[in-house]
C-alpha cells in the first residue's frame, strides 16, 4: 500500500489506499477524537488535540510527546522524548482534500513540510503526502535528515494501519 520503504530526499512521498470514499477518511483524518485516539493507540503522550472549520478550511493541530530509540549520531542532537507540534490545514479541491501541512520536532530545529492530497478512487479513496525534512545540523544534516524521513514514514504506516482498523470498525 505504500510506495516506498524509506525516505528518499528526492521522492519523499507515502501512498495508502482505502476502501472506505474520500469524505468518510477525510472525516476520521480530520475528527479531534479520532486524532487523539490515533495517538494514544501508537503510544504517544501527553496528546493535545485541536480542530477547527473556517471559510472552507479545517485546520488540525496535534501537540504530542513521543518516545524512541535514537541511532548514536542522533543521541546529541535529540532526547529520547520529544515533543511534536503538527499542524496541517485541508481545503476542498475537485472532489476530494488538500492539505498543507508542517511538523516540528521541538527544540531541535528539524521540521517536515508536506503536501497531502486525498482524493476519489473508484469507490475509495487515495492519501498520498509527499514531504520534505529539514534539519539544522551541518556535520550530519543529511544522515539526520533521512533518519527523520525513515521514522516519519513508519509513523505514516502505523497511522494508516490504525485508521484502516477504525474504519473497519465502523463500516
Amino acid at each position: 500500500m505504500t510506495q516506498s520503504l524509506r525516505y528518499n530526499p528526492r521522492m519523499p512521498r507515502f501512498r495508502f489506499e482505502h476502501p472506505q470514499n474520500v469524505d468518510t477518511v477525510f472525516n476520521l483524518i480530520t475528527s479531534p477524537d479520532e486524532l487523539t485516539r490515533r495517538c494514544q493507540a501508537l503510544g504517544e503522550r501527553n496528546v493535545k488535540v485541536e480542530a477547527s472549520e473556517s471559510g472552507g478550511v479545517t485546520k488540525t493541530q496535534i501537540v504530542r510527546e513521543v518516545e524512541q530509540e535514537l541511532p548514536g549520531f542522533a543521541k546529541k542532537l535529540f532526547k529520547p522524548k520529544n515533543t511534536l507540534v503538527e499542524r496541517e490545514e485541508w481545503r476542498c479541491v475537485d472532489g476530494g482534500y488538500e492539505a498543507k501541512g508542517q511538523l516540528k520536532i521541538v527544540g531541535t530545529g528539524a521540521t517536515i513540510d508536506s503536501t497531502i492530497r486525498l482524493s476519489a478512487s473508484g469507490a475509495g479513496c487515495i492519501y498520498e503526502i509527499d514531504f520534505q525534512v529539514t534539519a539544522k545540523a551541518p556535520l550530519i544534516r543529511r544522515k539526520l535528515e533521512s533518519f527523520i524521513g525513515d521514522t516519519a514514514l513508519q509513523s505514516l504506516r502505523d497511522q494508516h494501519a490504525h485508521y484502516a482498523r477504525r474504519l473497519g470498525e465502523s463500516g
